[in-house]
């Protein structure tokens, strides 16, 4: 079970299983936490004798609605995001400072469904005299790391992340499977080779009772091992971990957003 899975099975006993209706419109915590993991590997610098160093603190900002509506788990989620991004930290053998934190925050500029993740390597118990977060010392065993500037923020729902195909699968590795899972009635849909349309219409060839969503709103087309969102002009976009899409290739644990509806991309048995 890869890490993203494991957060969610922890989730579904915070939220417990009614995602579609708690979540609805607004921002999911698999949003976020895939989001955060992107944020580790976009972030990471290559220092000397070839260490990788990751970020240990992560921001995620919220709109008023997401912001309040997560209040009453806040302090459980950070802490739940907190220990995936460890997990994957350490799957990837990056190093860190000191311990991952996560802090969720408000930002009344942002609108519903729409949240940024930022992060800094520092340590999460010096503050200046500003507030803001001081550089960690060094791990015991290492010389001191200089210093490194701000990250940008990464929004929500901007632009292409530019992140490749996943790897396809190797030969005598079993049947690698592809399939969306149903946020919320956890339905399992297998893809096709070739297009698998998503949308509103019976024309679709996976059909989403939501009327947020167009007739034809995306397609994920699966061509050899490697899966592709597009999306069909809808009238209310795709969002692929919290950005905007038009065209992208899909990463196992990968959360599509359309309309009210939640999808995540499972790439199993490679």
């Amino acid at each position: 079970m890869g890490v993203l899975q494991r957060f969610e099975r922890r989730l579904e006993g915070m939220v417990g299983l009614a995602f579609a209706r708690l979540f609805k419109g607004k921002v999911h915590p698999a949003e976020i936490a895939k989001a955060l993991q992107r944020e580790a590997d976009e972030q990471r610098s290559v220092l000397a004798e070839g260490r990788v160093l990751a970020p240990n603190v992560y921001v995620v900002r919220l709109g008023d609605t997401d912001y309040d509506h997560l209040a009453q788990w806040s302090d459980q989620l950070a802490g739940e995001l907190a220990d995936m991004v460890s997990e994957h930290i350490d799957d990837e053998g990056y190093s860190i400072f000191d311990a991952v934190r996560v802090h969720l925050e408000l930002d009344s500029d942002l609108p519903t469904g729409v949240f940024e993740v930022s992060s800094e390597v520092a340590d999460p118990a010096a503050h200046d005299a500003r507030g803001s977060l001081s550089p960690a010392p060094p791990a015991p065993g290492h010389p001191p790391l200089p210093p490194l500037p701000p990250l940008p923020p990464l929004r929500g729902h901007v632009g292409d992340t530019g992140r490749g195909a996943p790897p396809a699968g190797r030969p005598g590795r079993g049947l690698v499977t592809h399939a969306l899972v149903v946020d919320g009635p956890g339905t399992r849909h297998e893809l096709s080779t070739g297009r698998n349309v998503i949308g509103r219409g019976t024309e679709a060839d996976i059909r989403l009772p939501d009327t947020g969503v167009s007739r034809k709103h995306v397609d994920v087309v699966l061509d050899g091992d490697v899966a592709t969102v597009e999306d069909l002009g809808s009238t209310n976009g795709t969002l692929v971990n919290g950005r905007r899409v038009t065209r992208q290739p899909l990463s196992d644990g990968d959360v599509i957003r359309i309309g009210h509806s939640v999808l995540v991309y499972r790439r199993d048995g490679a």
